[in-house]
């Protein structure tokens, strides 16, 4: 699959059954103190739960906003009428050798509209632009800069994940641009440590942005359930069974714990869990603690999930490109 197909079909991150849709809807945003209405601006929806997002890859939206100076609001409006839209992402201090991150000074004194589009311009900027390497990319992240490795070892519906060759113990992950999943990853990071108080195995946090456009975390051992699945031989084999059962008890103990803590419940998608063979004993790892609020596991089957949920999910994944 082509990095640009990849990038047009997105999962929802929200219910993670349907595929979003692009849409156009009219959108407003405040500038000196008026509301200014756009009457075509790019969403994400999902046919499925009703999300919607601003979409990330309308960048143009936002060079429009910032790239002058506006004496009047109606200066605003001919400008977005008449923009002969163009592609460069602005930010303060760029280096044409590095892709970064804006100041996250600048960001905080953006009013709240503003910032999410900000953001969500900041993130699909970086992430283009690492699909667009070879190798290696440098990338300045608060004020540090980290040599990308390419490809990406791992996409989920809200962040991609990338090696780095400053540590082989740690990974970079970046948001997707919107921001529920901004959201979901910061959240991911301040409840990280509540799943390891609990006994679950989990990537400990080394530095993530405020905002949740990035996050450094530990590396896992192991492989995603979702790029094992298919290669673990037949039902009654050996390491077919051990596998089996291993995600089935942890599986049951993360259920277990969404039942007595419903605000850590997260997703149990076969991206989620990596799973380490060693000989015929297996051991489960939780990948991504972001919550999930909208699963519903009451009535959760296991075997229905091992054998339906599973290659659904990695049929799904493979049409996206995540896997």
């Amino acid at each position: 699959m082509s990095k640009e197909t990849t990038r047009l079909y997105e999962i929802c991150p929200r219910c993670e059954e349907a595929i979003l849709k692009r849409v156009e809807v009219p959108y407003e945003v405040m500038v000196a103190g008026s509301p200014v209405r756009i009457p075509k601006v790019q969403v994400e929806e999902c046919r499925a739960c009703g999300f919607r997002s601003l979409s990330g890859k309308e960048v143009r939206l936002f060079e429009v906003l910032f790239a002058p100076q506006y004496a009047h609001v109606t200066d605003l409006v001919q400008a977005l009428k008449s923009a002969g839209f163009f592609g460069m992402f602005m930010r303060e201090h760029r280096s044409e050798s590095c892709l970064g991150f804006g100041s996250r000074e600048y960001v905080a004194g953006l009013a709240d509209d503003l910032r999410d589009l900000y953001l969500d311009n900041e993130s699909s900027h970086v992430i283009e632009g690492l699909d667009e390497g070879i190798e290696t990319v440098p990338l300045e992240v608060a004020e540090r800069r980290y040599t990308v490795k390419l490809p990406k070892i791992g996409e989920g519906e809200n962040g991609i994940v990338y090696d780095y060759a400053e540590s082989d113990r740690a990974v970079l992950k970046v948001a997707k641009p919107r921001a529920y999943s901004r959201e979901h990853i910061r959240q991911e990071c301040e409840i990280t440590d509540f799943f390891a108080s609990h006994g679950v195995p989990v990537p400990g946090i080394e530095a993530y942005d405020p905002y949740g456009s990035y996050v450094v975390k530990q590396r896992l051992a192991g492989e995603s359930l979702a790029k094992l699945y298919t290669s673990l031989g037949p039902p009654e084999s050996p390491r077919h069974r051990a596998a089996k059962e291993a995600v089935r008890s942890f599986v049951d103990s993360l259920l277990e714990l969404f039942v007595r803590h419903p605000e850590a419940k997260t997703s149990v998608s076969p991206n989620n869990i990596f799973v380490i063979e060693d000989g015929e004993r297996c051991e489960c790892l939780l990948v991504d603690t972001g919550p999930a609020p909208f699963h519903d596991y009451s009535g959760f089957d296991f075997e229905d999930y091992w054998t339906v949920v599973i290659p659904k999910k990695i049929e799904q994944y493979r049409s996206v490109g995540y896997i």
